[in-house]
């Protein structure tokens, strides 16, 4: 006789049979790859390759990221150029550029959620960085909370082909399951359907000569289903279109079963479905092309909100991960980071962060807040937490914070 509460007994199995952070539904007696049904074909088919918005969005973000560099820094910030990252980071293989591993490794992001680069090491240093498709491999989640996860699984393969170690994986955050990210474009994909198929009905109905679909009816009745089929033919060699006519009668009057693009309110629920998908992206819609009400001020507010909003988060996931997966090929006080410095709408607001600490400083506020306010990442010099408001003293003349620095040292 089947345990009625048995069910319940499953439930509050102890946490040492399970990962506790992994939903109970990969509870197994063998750990199984995750597949989805979300794919990087289906992504692009669908979305990158069907909705203008979409692709949009893709693009200025993988643009945009690729076109930062990336190195290697020791403890006190200065650039190591001849590390074997730095230089694994400029060129990872005799085959992709930096930019184009970095602009496969975020598409791959906004698409499905998820990017694997493979380490090929020569000796403990990685050598070689190859992008493998999220298609092609599988995180394997485990039984045992402190291992966290099994491997990967390559193809269709069950077992474990990587170790988690051997790759290195970017996604975007999954509450639902940490292993296995989730995309951008998977929040907003119905959005998508819908504006895709507003677009199809758009473009059926100029096939049609702009008459939607409906049915022609007739005051007579027809012999048999051959003369109905025969009269439906030649009206849709006429009207040729994606949408056919139907037939039910004879002395022709048309009957429209759809409504126009105009009664649909076509244009204006496309608007909204365009903001929703750029949002979802994080990509301002006047930063990415949206010119209806945009003057040069905004455009220029919605770059630095693209890059402060946006894209700096990312880029700093995206560091984080790295310096996580080469943990074991820096030293103590390494860490791998990216350079904005040369990036126009980064360079524009230092600039107006300069201008607006300087204002604060001859309003008195002394300048080792202002270095902590704004990062400004300058060594101590005397006097530097003094207002000189406050004390009398004028603006320092240009190159005194250096000289007392070098004779404080």
């Amino acid at each position: 006789m089947n345990n009625p509460f048995q069910k319940f007994k499953d439930f509050f199995t102890p946490s040492e049979t399970r990962n506790a952070a992994i939903a109970s539904v990969y509870q197994a007696t063998t750990p199984q790859p995750i597949f989805t049904k979300w794919t990087i074909q289906n992504a692009v088919k669908e979305g990158y390759k069907k909705n203008s918005w979409v692709y949009r969005s893709v693009y200025l973000k993988s643009k945009a990221g690729s076109s930062v560099p990336w190195y290697v820094v020791n403890a006190d910030g200065d650039k190591q150029e001849n590390h074997h990252l730095t230089q694994l980071l400029q060129y990872p293989n005799p085959f992709i550029s930096r930019q184009d591993l970095f602009e496969l490794v975020i598409s791959w992001l906004e698409l499905s959620g998820n990017s694997y680069l493979l380490k090929l090491k020569a000796g403990a240093k990685t050598s070689e960085l190859w992008p493998v498709s999220p298609d092609r491999l599988k995180p394997i989640p485990t039984k045992d909370p402190a291992k966290w996860m099994e491997g990967y699984a390559l193809d269709q393969s069950t077992k474990a082909n990587y170790e988690p170690g051997e790759l290195i994986h970017h996604k975007y955050f999954n509450p639902a399951n940490p292993l296995l990210g989730i995309a951008p474009l998977e929040a907003v994909s119905k959005i998508v359907d819908v504006d895709n198929a507003q677009v199809a009905f758009n473009h059926a109905t100029s096939k049609n000569r702009g008459v939607v679909d409906g049915v022609f009816t007739f005051d007579r009745n027809f012999n048999d289903q051959t003369e109905t089929d025969a009269i439906a033919d030649k009206l849709n060699e006429r009207h040729r279109g994606k949408r056919s006519f139907g037939v039910l009668g004879s002395n022709a009057k048309y009957i429209r079963t759809a409504m126009t693009p105009a009664e649909m309110d076509f244009i204006s629920s496309r608007k909204a479905s365009r903001e929703e998908i750029f949002i979802a992206f994080g990509v301002p819609p006047v930063y990415a092309g949206v010119m209806e009400a945009a003057t040069m001020n905004n455009y220029r507010t919605s770059e630095l909100v693209f890059w402060f909003g946006t894209m700096l988060f990312l880029l700093d996931d995206i560091q984080d991960t790295f310096n996580f997966s080469f943990r074991d090929e820096l030293k103590p006080g390494e860490k791998i980071i990216y350079d904005v410095s040369n990036i126009p709408a980064i360079r524009e607001a230092m600039i107006a962060k300069s201008k607006t600490a300087k204002e604060l400083f001859d309003m008195g506020v002394p300048f080792d807040q202002l270095n902590k306010i704004f990062d400004f990442r300058v060594e101590e010099f005397d006097g530097w937490e003094d207002s000189h408001v406050a004390s009398g003293q004028g603006t320092p003349p240009a190159g005194e914070s250096s000289v007392r620095s070098q004779k404080k040292k």
